[in-house]
């Protein structure tokens, strides 16, 4: 009887989604460059931890729970300590652990963009997620901590005898903040979210017509492991898959554009597959909003939903 109560437990607390579905094990994609899964299911995002001759840098850490998290694992990797964390964007599950980084002593580190985008739309996303979310409650701080350190212009570049990392800001795609690290030597391209591995993009903070010509700059890179900011790692057909389901999306919405948005119906073709939501109503609202206006999305009054 105690077995079978467990067993009906354990189904009910997996089918209500409260069942830890934890991030997964590290994975060694190059020597000392490991991918960190984050658990979708609690909102993480993907991060990444470079070794260096005497340091670690750390791409996204995530919310405030994911941090804790990390800050746990990473000292099993190596000994060095994290001296920079960079965010690739402003979004919460990218950059709201920034202040526990700080006070372990790190520097978080940005295009300037990120600071720019907190600026305009912080603490009101903070103090919505604080609704939501136990650990930045936890935090018990009014808002985001914005980078420490931001660079303007295409690149800033850290190099040792062991590696070079460069930051890069290729434009306005996902947002106005976007970074990417590239690995040079190693070909590996950190995207953040300007491009996912599955149908977890936010356009409201896009330019989205923009967006594709970024990612081609990024494919132009030529690199062989693309560490996406969500999903699981792969090649350079996830920049360039997502960069054609934009183009395709836009185009679609585009040639129904004389119509009211009520009456659209878009349908994308099989190569789209993998970015296509079953409700694609939001994507195509916003695109809408962005041709009829003539304005980047992001650019016009919106709610972070």
């Amino acid at each position: 009887m105690h077995r079978l109560l467990r067993t009906v437990i354990a189904l009910i607390i997996t089918a209500s989604g409260v069942a830890s579905a934890q991030s997964l094990p590290p994975k060694l994609v190059a020597p000392g460059v490991w991918f960190l899964e984050g658990d979708a299911h609690a909102g993480y995002c993907n991060s990444i931890l470079i070794e260096m001759d005497t340091y670690l840098v750390l791409v996204d850490p995530s919310y405030p729970g994911r941090t804790r998290e990390l800050m746990d694992e990473i000292p099993k990797l190596s000994p060095k300590p994290v001296k920079y964390v960079f965010d690739t964007h402003a979004h919460g599950d990218h950059a709201y652990g920034n202040a526990l980084w700080t006070k372990a002593g790190a520097t978080t580190l940005a295009y300037v963009g990120v600071r720019n985008e907190m600026l305009r739309y912080e603490p009101q996303r903070w103090q919505a997620a604080m609704e939501k979310r136990e650990d930045v409650r936890a935090l018990h701080e009014p808002a985001v901590q914005p980078p420490m350190q931001v660079f303007k212009g295409r690149k800033f570049v850290l190099r040792d005898s062991h590696r070079e990392v460069d930051f890069l800001h290729l434009g306005w795609g996902h947002t106005q903040g976007d970074g990417y690290v590239w690995l040079p030597k190693e070909k590996i391209l950190c995207t953040g979210d300007a491009a996912v591995n599955g149908p977890r993009n936010k356009l409201w903070d896009a330019n989205v017509a923009n967006w594709p010509k970024v990612l081609g700059k990024a494919a132009a890179l030529g690199p062989k492991i693309v560490l996406p900011g969500h999903g699981a790692a792969g090649g350079v057909e996830i920049v360039t898959g997502q960069a054609t389901f934009l183009r395709d999306l836009y185009a679609a919405v585009k040639a129904q554009i004389n119509l009211p948005l009520n009456q659209l119906k878009v349908t994308l073709p099989q190569r789209d597959a993998n970015w296509t939501r079953p409700d694609m109503s939001q994507h195509i609202g916003i695109i809408y909003a962005e041709i009829k206006s003539g304005k980047p999305a992001g650019s016009l009054p919106h709610a972070w939903q």
